[in-house]
């Protein structure tokens, strides 16, 4: 008898391991294989069809999107993720958003790989907003805005109206009116860019997204103390320095700081710092180097 309830259950198990392979095919083949294939229904679509099982839904669009996207670390070929990927992403995340506003995992899932990774600054913030209106309470989501509108868009106005924003949202940090004001000088852009990335630092608790905020942080670091340096040189010589390797010359610097990301810093043909992983830190057109910065007091006299 005890025989025979082992058969049973193992032929049931088994059943239950075949439907569930199979579902997992199923869902596999819902992920786009090509451009053609990359087709989200509208949202107003997926509300009616959901019926009332909005929040399952939602759920399931973002589980989607993670799927997929951690997928793509097995690639070898490059980009790792090709732009109509990015695009897809982003409206399975808008997806999810439209059919439960109050989610919070596609606003914060979309933000941290929209923006560096896929270049979607503008479709992110728009996401963002969407939150933003749902989430009262939430000051991060304006703050987000904020910080990609500065950063990426180098668009001032916006970027202090949503800190503004989130600085009057319940448990907010004083920083954020600070901030919006600090905006208004754009020769100062890289020492505010190190401001929100220490925020943003702060408020990560995912282990891998604080390794990449933490190296990106050294990077934008070694730029400002770049920067400053070359404007350094220009005050007490009266030209730009032709190379990083000048300001190392006329002792302006002891050493150049290390690249964390493997590559090394330089002065571009425009006179800007910039590194040779550019690409992984930042747009770097957007950092502006001007001559009426204050030199750092961490340069030599």
């Amino acid at each position: 008898m005890g025989r025979l309830l082992t058969i049973i259950l193992c032929i049931a198990l088994l059943t239950v391991h075949i439907i569930s392979l199979r579902k997992i095919t199923e869902q596999e083949k819902l992920i786009p294989k090509g451009e053609d294939t990359a087709y989200v229904m509208p949202s107003p679509i997926l509300r009616v069809t959901a019926l009332e099982f909005h929040g399952l839904a939602s759920d399931f669009l973002f589980l989607k999107a993670l799927v997929f996207l951690g997928g793509t670390y097995e690639r070898k070929e490059n980009p790792r993720v090709k732009p109509w990927e990015w695009k897809w992403l982003y409206h399975v995340l808008d997806a999810s958003a439209s059919l439960d506003p109050y989610f919070l995992d596609p606003y914060y899932f979309g933000n941290a790989n929209l923006t560096w990774d896929g270049g979607l600054i503008k479709e992110t913030n728009e996401l963002l907003e969407k939150g933003s209106s749902y989430r009262t309470w939430d000051f991060m989501l304006p703050f987000y805005i904020g910080f990609n509108s500065f950063y990426f868009l180098d668009d001032n106005d916006t970027a202090s109206k949503f800190l503004m924003e989130a600085a009057r949202r319940p448990g907010a940090s004083a920083i954020y009116a600070d901030l919006a004001t600090k905006l208004a000088y754009k020769d100062r852009r890289t020492e505010n860019a190190i401001t929100f990335q220490e925020y943003i630092l702060e408020h990560t608790d995912d282990p891998k997204l604080r390794t990449e905020y933490e190296t990106r942080l050294t990077a934008l670091r070694g730029v400002l103390y770049l920067e400053k340096a070359v404007v350094s040189y220009k005050q007490r010589f009266g030209v730009y320095p032709r190379s990083l390797e000048d300001l190392m010359k006329k002792h302006i610097i002891d050493a150049l700081p290390q690249e964390p990301y493997g590559g090394s810093y330089y002065i571009d043909s425009s006179g800007k710092v910039t590194t040779t992983s550019e690409s992984k830190l930042m747009p770097y057109e957007r950092l502006n180097l001007s001559p009426s910065s204050e030199p750092s007091s961490l340069m030599k006299d």
